[in-house]
């Protein structure tokens, strides 16, 4: 079980996007058309064979504009995890009572997104294809992405995307029905907070909500080849960011805090 993707919805795509790229280093890989399903436009963007996806409306009444409307803004809204079959998470789904927004099954593939209420914040996605056997091999096939995605990768800033941070009131409760639902196995880091190991060396972290903070996608870690220049654009954008002590440091975009690890 892989966390493949992050998506976060926008009002605007040109400027998030451009946002984006420029303080990671990244090239848009992919632009779906498959998403105007749901009334949105979307640019897929490789970081190392990860990737990050902004979604935005194309028209009103979407999911995407009132989850928005909702957190007050661009905002994290989706994690999408890679296994080997994803027909198991649906089975136990079923039996978690958690239900599916949406599902895909066509030759090689089977995807579906769960609820986001029921997995407190945030769409998840489990999926699979057979064109990929092996789910932790670094460049893996991945459906979403168009199929020439790797000649967009760049890495000379930002080499992947290494872990996700959720905030719920009641971070048990949430690490209990991710754990379920994964089929990972969920640890106690102390009252307020859950960890979860990925198949591939990644970090799923519950932490409890803040004064004020919705339910959500609070943060992300990245490792990264040229941290500092990262921080640098960043403020030149004048995006919140700060030094950490135990990495390079962080910044702040759609509400979401980029969390900036040095490599190895």
């Amino acid at each position: 079980m892989r966390l493949r993707q992050i998506a976060f919805a926008a009002r605007d795509l040109a400027p998030a996007e451009d946002a984006l790229l420029d303080v990671l280093g990244l090239e848009t890989g992919y632009r779906d058309p498959g998403v105007g399903e749901f009334g949105l436009h979307n640019a897929v963007i490789p970081v190392g064979g990860n990737f990050l996806e902004i979604v935005a409306p194309t028209r009103d009444d979407t999911a995407a504009g009132r989850y928005m409307d909702r957190r007050g803004g661009d905002c994290g809204y989706m994690a999408i995890f890679q296994c080997t079959d994803a027909s198991g998470a649906r089975a136990r789904a079923d039996k978690l009572g958690i239900r599916a927004v949406w599902r895909h099954d066509e030759t090689g593939t089977c995807a579906t997104h769960f609820h986001p209420v029921d997995m407190g914040g945030a769409i998840v996605s489990v999926d699979s294809f057979e064109a990929a056997p092996d789910v932790n091999e670094e460049y893996a096939y991945w459906k979403w992405a168009g199929p020439a995605w790797k000649d967009h990768v760049d890495t000379s800033l930002t080499r992947r995307m290494t872990g996700l941070e959720m905030a719920h009131p009641d971070p048990a409760r949430q690490a209990s029905t991710w754990s379920a639902l994964l089929e990972l196995p969920a640890r106690a880091v102390d009252e307020d907070g859950f960890d979860i190991e990925t198949g591939d060396g990644g970090q799923l972290r519950f932490r409890r909500t803040g004064d004020n903070e919705q339910p959500g996608i609070r943060a992300l870690d990245f490792e990264m080849t040229d941290g500092g220049e990262a921080l640098k654009r960043a403020g030149a954008r004048g995006l919140p960011r700060g030094s950490a002590g135990d990495g390079i440091g962080w910044f702040d975009l759609m509400q979401v805090r980029f969390n900036l690890k040095h490599a190895g």
